[in-house]
């Protein structure tokens, strides 16, 4: 399959990881301890700013501006990064493939694309069953949007059924 990644100087990407076989690595807080770690150690190297972010059980789904780099070397340099500490905390010493072999990625076209992309990553704890609301969630930005003023406590607390029928994974 030819796939095609569209890089646009400054803009705003939507991002989604996956683990392999939707194995659920991440709930072991071990693991999101160090998804946050590698995730700090990849800016180093390839800057950006994260907007947003949530880590659930099999996946992850991001909002961030690259900085003089694109999305695919941040995700791809995160990705092995992650593997390779993955591996060496776990003593695996064969060939392990902690992630699906691709990333979905979405640039952000405007101001209602941004939104709809930010009330998905912070909707899916919820939409997949893992808490009753948003702010339930602890590896999550929603709180900090909040704090923004993105968000009132008491959103995402009923199901949203434009959101439920989005599926950006």
């Amino acid at each position: 399959m030819n796939y095609r990644r569209y890089y646009i100087p400054d803009a705003t990407v939507f991002i989604v990881g996956v683990t392999k076989n939707r194995n659920l690595y991440f709930a072991n807080e071990e693991n999101i301890e160090l998804f946050r770690l590698m995730l700090r150690k990849t800016s180093e190297k390839y800057p950006f700013e994260l907007l947003s972010l949530v880590i659930v059980p099999d996946h992850f789904h991001l909002l961030m501006k690259p900085i003089n780099s694109t999305f695919s070397e941040v995700v791809l340099s995160f990705k092995k990064r992650f593997t390779d500490n993955f591996k060496k905390r776990n003593g695996i010493l064969t060939n392990f493939n902690f992630w699906q072999g691709r990333f979905w990625d979405h640039v952000i076209r405007n101001d209602k694309d941004f939104k709809i992309h930010l009330d998905y990553i912070h909707y899916n704890p919820v939409k997949h069953g893992y808490v009753t609301k948003p702010e339930a969630w602890r590896h999550s930005t929603y709180l900090e949007w909040v704090e923004k003023g993105a968000y009132e406590i008491g959103w995402g607390h009923k199901e949203i059924e434009d959101l439920e029928k989005l599926n950006f994974e």
